[in-house]
């Protein structure tokens, strides 16, 4: 193998090492950091050793890790299903339908993304409570006799919120892998005879399955690992296992089960994402591609 050979091969490695040390820093090093702390003995803010397991299995007995399990799971679906149920069509009128609007549009969702997180939680405070717009209006007409206290402080809240927060990502994500499906493949569908129903079922609905796929799993994870949200919204009956890992960390000092239950969390995550990604595989629409 000549040099210049050699050189064409290494060059790839050279340019990839950069990207390489950040992950390395930013990710594998604070999982390495927490996988330590979950299998050393915690005091107050501080761990030391013996190494031990007591911290994953007083985790995975504590009935309150449980109830906030069932929580975030419920949570983070419904979040999913409300993001993506909505991103889906969204996408597809500013992909096929949008046209000329398609640029204001596409700045309306970015622009949610200039706001900050902490000040959209705070606007859904307003919003939701009981001196809150929803409630005022329902109260003003005659719906209501005494504000609904359920919409703050209670899961329907903390999902409203996160729905809101994700909808912008559902849908930028789908909208990017709607560009295969060109405008032409519509048409020849509808030449064919095929209706609105058919031309979802059967065009639209296998070449956005796996991409649909991955952004509800994307957004079941954020969703259902939040902890800002819920703290802000959820109150006893919107907390998630999120904020039990904060409470852990920050009010108990408990690195060791705090990091125990993160590391279950990531392990449950992992389940997930490679579901996302082997069932389309298993059924074949991962393969499909098509010209733009």
């Amino acid at each position: 193998m000549s040099k210049a050979q050699r050189q064409s091969r290494l060059d790839p490695l050279w340019s990839s090492l950069p990207a390489a040390a950040l992950v390395g820093f930013f990710v594998l090093v604070p999982l390495a950091i927490f996988a330590v702390y979950s299998i050393l003995t915690s005091r107050l803010f501080e761990v030391s050793g013996p190494v031990t397991t007591r911290n994953f299995s007083d985790a995975l007995r504590s009935n309150l890790n449980r109830s906030l399990s069932r929580n975030s799971a419920e949570i983070g679906l419904l979040a999913a299903v409300f993001s993506v149920g909505l991103a889906l069509p969204m996408a597809f009128w500013m992909r096929h339908g949008a046209k000329r609007a398609r640029a204001i549009v596409m700045f309306a969702v970015v622009a949610s993304f200039m706001t900050g997180y902490l000040v959209r939680i705070y606007a859904f405070r307003t919003v939701l409570g009981t001196s809150g717009v929803i409630n005022t209006v329902l109260l003003r007409l005659g719906i209501v006799d005494h504000p609904v206290e359920a919409l703050l402080f209670s899961r329907i809240s903390v999902t409203v919120a996160l729905v809101h927060i994700f909808l912008p990502y559902a849908t930028i994500t789908l909208f990017a892998a709607m560009a295969p499906l060109s405008t032409s493949y519509l048409e020849a569908a509808e030449d064919l005879g095929a209706n609105a129903r058919q031309r979802w079922s059967r065009l639209i609905a296998p070449i956005m399955f796996a991409p649909a796929l991955s952004t509800f799993v994307l957004v079941f994870v954020l969703s259902a690992s939040d902890y800002v949200t819920p703290q802000f919204l959820g109150g006893t009956n919107g907390a998630t296992i999120g904020t039990q890992v904060q409470v852990a960390f920050t009010g108990a000092g408990d690195f060791g089960a705090g990091a125990a239950v993160s590391m279950l969390m990531l392990v449950a995550f992992m389940i997930c994402y490679a579901v996302g990604v082997g069932v389309p595989r298993l059924l074949g629409l991962g393969r499909l591609r098509f010209m733009s």
